[in-house]
């Protein structure tokens, strides 16, 4: 068989000629341009979506249908000390020692004395330092009255469905899952928006998309309001 040669051809060099095709216009590019990140935002954002969408309907629905709820376990501990602690820094950072928690989860607070009464006779309540380690599935809490040698710890210790829970309403604290969280919030509020825009294709039926917006947001108000 012989040797076939092929020779790459120009648009001139076709018979006839073709029209140039068509540049895409800018609209379009932004459309193709917000496909692909709201795409890329709501894979990243499905596993929280997931999280967040089971547990609040946990929230949401056990009272009514007695759905199991998990469990917290409490216990409570007695931690003495060689001397009274001079402030509550250092009783945080007693603690913090002794049972190995990292000061970035740990917080005190004071809680000044004030005047009561009990019997009818006047007292003074006595000043409080409370100290709280954070955590979403094992978390505590210490209350102290200076001058005391003692300070009664009280720990819990949370089921796999209370853990969730309390990651769904940010209960811990904890700064890494703060901000992840915030990240989400606004990757939810990214894809409503880029949603509503790739949902018109950026001229559609722009009065059908303002009557669904403004219909849901009069049912959500009118569904709240009935509980106020």
């Amino acid at each position: 068989m012989g040797t076939h040669r092929f020779q790459r051809l120009s648009r001139e060099d076709l018979p006839g000629g073709f029209p140039p095709l068509p540049r895409p216009s800018r609209k379009a590019a932004l459309l193709r341009l917000l496909r692909r990140v709201h795409a890329w935002v709501g894979l990243g954002g499905a596993a929280f979506g997931l999280l967040f969408g089971l547990t609040g309907f946990l929230l949401n629905h056990r009272g009514v249908m007695k759905i199991e709820a998990g469990q917290i376990q409490e216990r409570k501990v007695v931690v003495e000390f060689a001397e009274a602690p001079a402030s509550p820094e250092i009783l945080a950072r007693d603690l913090a020692a002794r049972f190995n928690v990292p000061m970035s989860r740990v917080k005190w607070l004071i809680k000044a004395g004030r005047p009561g009464r009990m019997g009818g006779a006047p007292v003074k309540v006595a000043e409080q330092w409370t100290v709280a380690f954070l955590g979403h599935a094992h978390f505590a809490l210490a209350t102290y009255t200076p001058g005391n040698r003692t300070v009664e710890l009280e720990q819990k210790d949370a089921s796999f469905v209370q853990t969730l829970k309390r990651l769904h309403k940010g209960d811990g604290g904890q700064v890494g899952w703060i901000l992840l969280t915030d990240a989400f919030a606004g990757a939810l509020v990214f894809l409503t928006l880029s949603g509503a825009l790739l949902w018109t294709r950026l001229a559609g039926p722009k009065l059908l998309a303002a009557g669904l917006a403004i219909g849901g947001l009069l049912a959500a108000v009118l569904v709240a309001s009935r509980a106020w």
